[in-house]
């Protein structure tokens, strides 16, 4: 005897909404452990907290995401047959865990939070152009290129070394020097270089593992493969992270 049509169960409006969030939550829930390669607990909070501590996109939308995980919680496991649901999430709902999914499964990438304009000099630069440079910008780092080699990071603190070094009765002389004096005072700079396609969760791996072995990461210089050969695109330092929080705000 064959069941009739009214005994199988079918996708409604109001279902519709309650698949569309299922599927934006098992998107979110890949990607969570696709950022926790090594963790062997793959529940769907624990890899959401071990997430929001390195990545600040994740500790941005942490709420909302502990929130869904309570609501995908009781849409599965007290649903008591296929396509029908006990509850249904309001459309605001749906449509706002479908950003989220949209927004982690293809996130900012380096450029999009970097200082594009990147003030380059080179050995032979004159002290004094530098000085005004940094007088008259917002930048405080500058990388040192010699016939298209990246040479090495001059930074605030590394000038100021330099003065304070150079101090004669009183008084500073730059004139004649160059940038290459700065160079026995800029201390071996951490630097890293990555291509313009790196999304933002690769940068804070990197940041998050130069913690690891307690070495400050003084700057990220972008090109266009990673290569300290290629002309600089970017350049991402500590600071620059606070932009994924404007990034994800904007969203």
């Amino acid at each position: 005897m064959h069941k009739s049509n009214m005994d199988k169960p079918t996708i409604t409006p109001d279902s519709e909404w309650a698949e569309r969030f299922e599927v934006a939550f098992n998107q979110i829930h890949h990607i969570l452990k696709r950022l926790n390669p090594n963790e062997y607990n793959d529940a769907f909070m624990k890899l959401l907290t071990d997430s929001s501590r390195k990545h600040r996109v994740i500790q941005q939308v942490y709420y909302d995401l502990r929130q869904f995980a309570k609501l995908r919680n009781a849409l599965v496991h007290e649903k008591l047959e296929r396509k029908t649901f006990i509850a249904i999430p309001h459309e605001n709902t749906v449509l706002k865990i479908e950003n989220i999914a949209k927004l982690l499964s293809k996130p900012p990438t380096v450029l999009d939070i970097a200082t594009a304009f990147v003030v380059s000099v080179n050995l032979t630069t004159p002290l004094q152009d530098l000085i005004k440079i940094m007088g008259t910008s917002s930048y405080n780092q500058f990388p040192v290129y010699e016939k298209g080699v990246f040479q090495f990071l001059i930074s605030e603190n590394g000038l100021t070394k330099w003065m304070a070094a150079s101090i004669h009765k009183g008084s500073i002389h730059v004139e004649g020097k160059t940038v290459e004096n700065l160079k026995p005072y800029e201390e071996h700079h951490n630097v890293v270089f990555v291509k313009r396609s790196m999304d933002i969760f690769e940068l804070e791996d990197i940041y998050e593992e130069s913690f690891q072995k307690k070495r400050k990461l003084e700057a990220v210089i972008i090109t266009q493969n990673g290569s300290p050969l290629e002309a600089p695109l970017g350049i991402v330092t500590s600071w620059d992270l606070i932009e994924i929080d404007l990034l994800v705000s904007r969203d």
